[in-house]
């Protein structure tokens, strides 16, 4: 399916709803290993959507979708993109590095996804316990963060997006083939969808 704009903007606006509804909505639960959890399926759909829209920019684009939608329905004072936004620019500077547009690599991928785990992970904990110096972060916080999950989240995103990306490129699971038969259908669809989950994060929110 030939990549066209309106192609590259229904993606941008999909992923960035799909990972502002986990950051909004798995972000909320009271769960061990929360910042893995939504870290993994974060960088996960920042790998799927890349792999549909092989474009520069196009992450830090769904990142900023994913922030509206998370400002929408959290509001100012609870919305803490931090994390999402460092996730967002570490993802989109290795995806530029290592994720080629003419061929596809899984080791690309392996590569991009482990750093952006990693990276951001250090960085937000080295945020918030010398910059913000949070009396939160104690030198076990932080050691836990960094070396623990840090790597757990690199793992767990590397076998996440891989076996997605995997599964996608099957020939029975192309869905691009599907929307590019009905293009009008699918985008009515495609609309309504996404507008359902908009209404889903803001009554679930409140």
């Amino acid at each position: 399916m030939e990549l066209t704009t309106k192609r590259i903007v229904w993606g941008i606006i999909l992923f960035g709803t799909l990972v502002g509804l986990n950051e909004t909505v798995i972000g909320s639960f009271d769960i061990q290993y929360k910042s893995v959890v939504l870290s993994t399926i974060t960088l996960s759909l920042f790998a799927l959507a890349r792999y549909y829209i092989p474009r520069a920019w196009s992450t830090l684009l769904i990142m900023i979708i994913a922030v509206l939608f998370k400002l929408t329905n959290l509001g100012p004072y609870f919305c803490k993109p931090t994390m999402v936004l460092l996730l967002g620019v570490g993802f989109e500077s290795f995806a530029s590095v290592f994720i080629s547009k003419e061929k596809f690599k899984y080791s690309g991928y392996i590569l991009t996804c482990a750093l952006s785990a990693l990276i951001p992970f250090v960085c937000f904990a080295l945020f918030e316990a010398y910059i913000l110096k949070s009396e939160y972060w104690t030198a076990d916080r932080f050691n836990d963060y960094v070396f623990v999950k840090a790597t757990m989240t690199a793992v767990t995103t590397t076998l996440v997006a891989i076996s997605g990306l995997w599964l996608i490129r099957r020939p029975n699971l192309d869905f691009s083939k599907v929307m590019a038969k009905k293009p009008l259908l699918s985008q009515i669809i495609l609309g309504i969808f996404i507008i359902a989950i908009w209404i889903t994060g803001i009554v679930s929110m409140h």
